[in-house]
């Protein structure tokens, strides 16, 4: 699926900061490890900075040539979204996170003992929008605009401080490795207090056994 240009500047502006934000400083070097499609291929790093701490403190960045810098996901154990639990909105955010790496190709950039490695950078609110506009776009381009009352658009724009009220976890099964898959995205039904609901289900890097994530679109029409 292709997404048309389909916001004001305005709000391109602001979803594209998301974007920026998850798909190079959460993403970008796993998408480069991996030769994602990009729409700027003249902008691909050929070497990418790993951060190190080192023993006395100080960080250090050492150069890798992309195709040999250590696979990392990053991720979120959500619990399920507020409103599926009766829970009304608030700003708190729950859960952990989660990160998938291959041991063997940090142990070289781990010695001498007790050097750390910088997996990558997260924001809970930033993750949820993304999610939130990977929802929205997919149900929109399945079901049409008149399927369901949305829920979304605050989220996405960052007008909302309680993303876990709509966004959250499964909570019900433990999704397991997809070797074939990179992103798993699908719609379902919820009913919740005899209100019917468009979830859709996302889970990303699903060849890495990522967290399955549970979108509340909208109410369903």
């Amino acid at each position: 699926m292709i997404l048309p240009k389909a916001s004001c500047p305005t709000c391109a502006t602001i979803t594209g900061e998301v974007e920026r934000f998850c798909l190079k400083l959460m993403y970008g070097p796993l998408r480069n490890r991996l030769n994602l499609p990009t729409r700027h291929k003249d902008k691909r790093l050929s070497n990418l900075p790993l951060e190190l701490k080192k023993l006395d403190g100080n960080k250090e960045f050492r150069i890798i040539p992309s195709e040999n810098f250590p696979i990392i996901a990053l991720g979120y154990n959500f619990p399920a979204p507020g409103l599926l639990q009766n829970i009304e909105p608030n700003g708190a955010y729950e859960g952990t996170l989660i990160v998938r790496y291959i041991e063997s190709e940090l142990q070289e950039f781990m010695k001498p003992e007790g050097q750390r490695v910088k997996l990558g950078s997260f924001s809970v609110q930033v993750f949820c929008q993304m999610l939130a506009k990977i929802a929205h776009s997919y149900a929109i381009a399945n079901l049409g605009e008149n399927a369901f009352h949305p829920l979304l658009p605050d989220l996405i724009l960052g007008k909302s401080l309680t993303p876990q009220f709509l966004v959250g976890g499964d909570v019900y099964s433990t999704p397991s490795e997809q070797n074939s898959v990179l992103h798993d995205i699908f719609l379902q039904n919820c009913l919740s207090n005899g209100i019917e609901y468009i979830l859709v289900g996302i889970q990303l890097f699903a060849f890495m056994g990522m967290p399955r994530y549970h979108v509340v679109v909208g109410e369903k029409l």
